[in-house]
């Protein structure tokens, strides 16, 4: 039975109006040219090829990248979404990412078949060429599961079904022509006088749990019945044929409990009734049932400290049994596919590369291949076909196929005229003896006599790790840093992923001296190298990139000339009261609360050490941030004008969280915290004129709108 013949047999649904009318008219894609880009700060291009100009922050709103992939059961189609973000500058609409969903197909064929304005996301497959989706724009998105078939050049999306309430989650199980999904009951409660004014937050307020439905099409009518499971769900996967669902849950809503202490369990998919739990002690990923239903692989932690869920285990259900397929591994398997009822196809990231290997439920691997010019960030497939979003480090996120990760699209042709950076791996050895392994970008041309100024781009996490390949966006000034005429350095310190859980623990409980000191050894490798000006230094980063910069700007200031600090840690005791994460901070990096060694935890905060900064600091936060509240950047602040000595700035951002995701926010990020840079770091000035605080840039695009 097709979805279409499916949909027919149910009554009509209220799909909200004139939506199926706007589907029909066909969804134009947004423009993308008509008015000129406002130049950033003019600065001297490095001297490289003459026929190519440098790449600059404004190129980043014609950068398009894949990003998700969903492979058909018989891989004769892969669909995929490019997005990109809106461009301001060209006087698009401000606002977050938006995407359009296509599909490839053997044959070679590439065609659009979801505009941007539908917005689709969590893509399944009900069949071999009917896909279902959920979308963020279209009317009654957050409540009804869409279908289309992609192997017809004019179909048209539908409703194939709509909740009563919200969607969480939802899979399918084609097999039995059947559909899992959670939803939340709406919390009906208004706090008390609201409507006079008196409106509350009250942070123990309880939390509605979500529980799950299972949906029937193959039945003369659909129908609908609520299965017995309840709980705070992240999670839930239906093996094939319906017989069994497997759903991740959390004792609670926090994000502390839905890190460190979800577990998963199967149920019967029929009655609900529980059959087992999945043994695991720590973080746990990605869960998907075998072709047969016998087994459920997923990523976990083998052990309750592990930094991150960076290995495959898989569950027997009918022997209730769990073996972990590669603990110990000195790299991090992060995603994986069934290839057969017994094997598994996993994507492996080892330090700065990519690889793929296949394994048995028994452990036994074959296939190791290893990528050489290209990483694979993720991948989809089965035992027909393979999909996987690549990149390079002249090339953004694209999309490939096969084992040999064939590339098959070209999003950024353009590209191919803009002068961009030379990008290399260098290992160096720590003060310790550990090798460290980082990515350098060094502008295209003559390297100054000097060496090159130089701006140390951190990553967060740390459970996070630099590739060979494509880095950049507007709060990673890699490419448009190199086209000003910086070297650009991101180091892989200890604690970070890609090498395996024994060096992702090599920080523990010291994160200063540990991850940071490798991060100063690397300046001082580039330095003695002749490739750096060592008088010439900036350091950027976010979250916990963030505290690297604060770090670097107070404790280790006599080695930055200027610091750019985004959601930092910089208290790490108030922190600790205030973040959405106590629990894992103390479990998988610093082993005691801070009430057990206040010391510690004082001594490893930038705000301690304050009153020696001598590095010219600007600080950036979203001021609806959960993970990293906006008064650790109060904090340093208030430090810094008090008691440092050098210029410092506090930028704020209303509405934005953790991660800033309108574009207008992120150009205007971008903007200063390269003028911070051109104005401290190129002329290796630390007392140069504070800068306005006012962007001419923006002045200039907002009045040309006015």
């Amino acid at each position: 039975m097709s979805l279409t013949s499916r949909i027919e047999a149910r009554p009509a649904l209220q799909f909200g109006k004139n939506v199926r009318e706007r589907l029909l008219t066909g969804l134009c894609a947004l423009c993308l040219s008509g008015v000129a880009a406002v130049p950033a700060v003019a600065q001297p291009a490095p001297s490289g090829d003459p026929e190519r100009a440098p790449f600059t922050i404004e190129d980043l709103f014609d950068v398009s990248s894949v990003g998700t992939v969903s492979v058909a059961p018989d891989a004769a189609h892969t669909v995929y979404t490019r997005w990109r973000r809106p461009n301001i500058i060209r006087g698009e609409q401000d606002g977050g990412a938006v995407s359009e969903t296509r599909v490839w197909m053997r044959d070679g064929t590439n065609r659009l078949v979801l505009d941007e304005r539908v917005g689709a996301y969590s893509f399944d497959w009900m069949s071999d060429n009917e896909l279902t989706f959920r979308s963020g724009r279209l009317e009654d998105g957050g409540s009804t599961i869409f279908g289309i078939d992609v192997s017809a050049p004019q179909s048209e999306p539908f409703p194939l079904f709509n909740s009563d309430s919200a969607i969480d989650m939802y899979d399918t199980s084609p097999g039995a022509s059947a559909l899992f999904y959670s939803t939340t009951a709406p919390d009906t409660e208004e706090p008390d006088g609201a409507e006079t004014g008196f409106l509350v937050n009250v942070t123990d307020r309880p939390v509605p749990p979500s529980h799950v439905v299972r949906v029937d099409f193959e039945r003369p009518d659909v129908t609908e019945s609520v299965l017995p499971i309840e709980g705070y769900i992240s999670d839930l996967v239906a093996s094939p044929d319906g017989r069994r669902l497997a759903v991740s849950l959390s004792p609670s809503p926090s994000s502390d409990d839905y890190m460190l202490n979800s577990l998963t369990i199967i149920f019967d998919g029929e009655a609900g009734a529980q059959i087992a739990t999945v043994p695991t002690t720590g973080k746990i990923g990605d869960i998907a049932f075998s072709p047969d239903g016998r087994y459920l692989a997923l990523m976990a932690s083998p052990a309750r400290s592990d930094s991150a869920p960076h290995a495959i285990a898989v569950f027997d259900v009918q022997a209730e049994t769990l073996r972990f397929l590669t603990d110990g591994d000195d790299a991090d398997e992060v995603d994986f596919f069934w290839s057969a009822d017994d094997e598994l196809t996993v994507l492996q990231h080892r330090g700065t590369q990519s690889g793929l290997f296949n394994i048995t439920v028994e452990g036994n691997r074959s296939g190791e291949t290893s990528h050489s010019g290209f990483v694979v960030h993720r991948f989809d497939g089965n035992g027909h076909g393979i999909a996987g979003v690549i990149s390079a480090p002249h090339h953004a996120h694209e999309l490939a196929t096969g084992r040999d990760m064939s590339r098959r699209t070209e999003g950024n042709p353009w590209l191919s005229d803009r002068q961009l950076g030379n990008q290399d791996v260098v290992r160096y050895r720590a003060r310790d003896g550990v090798e460290i392994e980082g990515v350098l970008v060094t502008p295209d041309g003559v390297r100054p006599e000097t060496g090159w100024p130089l701006i140390v781009l951190v990553h967060g996490g740390p459970e996070s790790h630099y590739f060979n390949a494509w880095a950049t966006d507007f709060d990673r000034p890699v490419q448009f840093g190199a086209g000003r005429g910086y070297a650009v350095f991101l180091p892989n310190y200890r604690g970070s992923t890609g090498r395996g859980e024994a060096f992702a623990a090599l920080d523990r409980a010291d994160a200063p001296a540990a991850e940071f000191n490798d991060i100063l050894d690397g300046v001082d490798f580039l330095a003695a190298s002749g490739l750096i000006d060592p008088s010439r230094v900036g350091i950027t980063g976010q979250s916990h990139g963030g505290y690297a910069a604060a770090w670097g700007a107070t404790a280790q200031t006599g080695h930055f000339a200027a610091a750019v600090a985004a959601a930092p840690v910089t208290d790490l005791v108030s922190s600790h009261g205030t973040t959405d994460i106590p629990e894992e901070t103390v479990v998988n990096h610093y082993g005691v609360a801070p009430e057990e060694d206040w010391e510690l935890y004082l001594n490893q905060s930038p705000v301690f050490h304050a009153a020696q900064s001598r590095t010219p600091t600007l600080i950036l936060h979203g001021e609806s941030d959960s993970r990293v509240n906006v008064g650790q950047s109060l904090e340093l602040y208030g430090y810094l004008r008090r008691v440092g000595q050098s210029p410092v700035r506090l930028v704020t951002y209303p509405e934005q969280g953790h991660r800033l995701s309108r574009s207008a926010v992120r150009y205007d990020y971008a903007l200063r915290m390269m003028r911070w840079f051109d104005t401290f770091v190129l002329p290796g000035d630390r007392n140069a004129p504070l800068p306005s605080p006012d962007l001419e840039d923006i002045q200039n695009l907002v009045a040309g709108r006015d």
